[in-house]
């Protein structure tokens, strides 16, 4: 059963207009943890320069000027000091940046699920489980690599070079020349091969969610892959889409690869200019510029901090594939998220429960009876595709509509439109009283949870008693059923529905109509899969709902027009110029 709200459209998040812009919403969330992280991480930069600035200048003292180890005490106890902080700091960026992350993971999660609860049915139909899967789980955690190391390491990759460069400018400026000329070749290059890593990724997102809606859906029908003796063309089918994933992920592989090995290059280069100009300055071949001002100490604390200066920067290009990985997965969030997203969702399932029962008791409570008119309504899923003439109904509480027709001419397509699924694209629907009516919708395959048929009761129901539970289930027969073959409320349901039958898996579900009947109660085939004796307890139980309700039913069974107020046949409507059914 599904409760929905016919004047309430369908809701998500807010329009996002790339997968950039949700990136950015959600980190500005979290923006506080963020600064922290890179707080810490720039302050751990300011232990490292204390580290090596302190640790040049014991060895000069111990090799040029031949000191003591016992002289220099406080030297070491800056550099032990020096060398905590840094390690308790780059451990405190670490914390700040994963629980930021972790947070905004959570939040997107909430999104999805509120946008899920509150899409209509027809829109998740649209995704296969296997896929929404993958967006559940994949692609939510391929936001992780972006948030908990990428944005924090796209202000360290300037913070961090920029007092690394300031200390080296003091002891040597054109060492400090020669690191600022080679610095933008990094992210320069890092850019360049990102840019086809983004879009490859995007692609190695979408084929990740259709390769597992594919799987998903061969494994749900083992069975009747097997009796049609289909194994060995399933088997191949399977096969082929795993190569075209596994291709496309060594495509993004070999471009993260290529630049890896860009950087290294023009890192080693570089480094080693540097090297050779400090060597040769030592050694005196070198005498033009600030040759002579360097030592030892000079010399070797700017070798050293030299790796540490592309440090930063290599750390960013290595976290660029996190941010591309990121992005393509967001794009497709958008995607999902912007379908049907006019209005901001309720994060929580219990307020929207409790909303519905407030909104049923101060209908009873006013002695409101509700009202559904149809004027000039057409059949149809498009402007372009009617598939009936304009149909005017009025209906009142404990009133009963039957819909009948052949299968194709809209009959579920007819509820779909007065639950609000579908847009009325021809004519008019309006409900009264104006205050929003809630619609209990029971469709042709309920949902029914691998859980016991207790919890699957009180998942629609959840005020109602154990006894209010055994009544509702002996009015359609089932009582004794499972009391007698079962373990009663205690039963089981297995996954699809394992250990019942589709008839009585048809009446547990109109059991939580009647457990919790909204003013306006939509059924779709709620006789199908039964045997007479079956039918003859749902008739009695609609019978004894349609008085406190308003009652639309869609059918192929004859015995149900019996308890109609009103019979809409669809096959007669499509070749009459009107029908005024009041």
């Amino acid at each position: 059963m599904v409760t929905t709200n016919p004047m309430t459209k369908t809701v998500g998040l807010p329009h996002e207009r790339t997968g950039r812009d949700f990136l950015n919403s959600y980190a500005s969330k979290q923006r506080r943890a963020l600064s922290m992280a890179v707080t810490a991480g720039s302050l751990s930069t300011v232990f490292m320069l204390t580290q090596w600035l302190s640790f040049s200048f014991i060895a000069e003292k111990l090799i040029i000027e031949n000191e003591s180890l016992a002289t220099m005490s406080y030297l070491l106890i800056i550099f032990v000091c020096a060398v905590i902080g840094r390690t308790l700091l780059t451990r405190l960026q670490t914390s700040f940046s994963q629980t930021a992350s972790l947070c905004i993971r959570r939040d997107i999660r909430s999104v999805i699920l509120a946008h899920w609860r509150t899409s209509s049915p027809l829109n998740l139909k649209e995704t296969s489980v296997g896929a929404s899967a993958a967006q559940w789980v994949e692609e939510v955690e391929a936001m992780d690599g972006y948030f908990s190391r990428y944005w924090p390491q796209q202000l360290l990759a300037v913070m961090s070079p920029l007092l690394i460069l300031c200390v080296v400018a003091y002891l040597n400026w054109l060492c400090a020349l020669l690191l600022l000329i080679s610095a933008p070749l990094i992210p320069l290059f890092m850019i360049l091969v990102g840019m086809g890593a983004e879009q490859l990724n995007q692609k190695y997102s979408t084929i990740r969610q259709r390769l597992a809606g594919h799987f998903l859906d061969r494994v749900a029908n083992l069975s009747t892959i097997k009796m049609l003796g289909a194994e060995k063309a399933v088997f191949e089918e399977v096969g082929e889409h795993s190569d075209n994933y596994r291709k496309v992920v060594m495509k993004t592989l070999k471009l993260a690869f290529l630049s890896s090995t860009v950087l290294e290059f023009f890192t080693s280069i570089a480094i080693a200019s540097l090297a050779i100009y400090i060597g040769f300055s030592l050694y005196g071949a070198i005498t033009w510029g600030p040759a002579d001002s360097l030592s030892l100490f000079t010399g070797l604390v700017i070798l050293i901090l030299a790796p540490e200066f592309f440090q930063p920067l290599r750390n960013l290009s290595q976290y660029y594939h996190d941010r591309a990985t990121a992005l393509g997965a967001a794009n497709n969030l958008v995607i999902l998220l912007n379908r049907g997203a006019d209005d901001k969702p309720s994060n929580n399932r219990k307020d929207i429960k409790e909303s519905l029962k407030k909104q049923i008791s101060t209908s009873k409570e006013r002695g409101d009876e509700a009202r559904i008119e149809l004027h000039k309504l057409c059949v149809a899923f498009e402007e372009s595709s009617v598939l009936t003439k304009p149909i005017n109904i009025a209906l009142n509480t404990g009133q009963t509509l039957v819909i009948t027709g052949s299968s194709g001419t809209g009959k579920s397509t007819l509820l779909n439109i007065i639950a609000g699924y579908i847009p009325a694209t021809h004519g008019q629907l309006h409900f009264y009283p104006k205050h929003d009516l809630p619609i209990a919708y029971l469709p042709q395959n309920a949902w029914i949870k691998n859980d016991t048929i207790i919890n699957n009761l009180a998942a629609l129901a959840p005020n109602a008693s154990k006894k209010e539970m055994l009544d509702a289930l002996d009015i359609l027969g089932l009582a004794s059923e499972l009391a007698l073959n079962h373990s009663g409320l205690d039963t089981v349901i297995g996954e699809h529905g394992q250990g019942l039958s589709g008839g009585q898996m048809q009446r547990i579900a109109l059991a939580r109509v009647l457990l919790n009947p909204a003013p306006i109660v939509l059924l779709d085939e709620p006789s199908a899969k039964l045997d007479l004796i079956s039918k003859e307890f749902i008739i009695k139980a609609l019978k004894s709902l349609k008085a406190d309700v308003i009652l639309i039913i869609a059918t192929h069974d004859p015995s149900l027009i019996c308890i109609a107020d009103i019979h809409l046949n669809l096959d007669t409507l499509r070749e009459t110029d009107n029908a005024v059914l009041v």
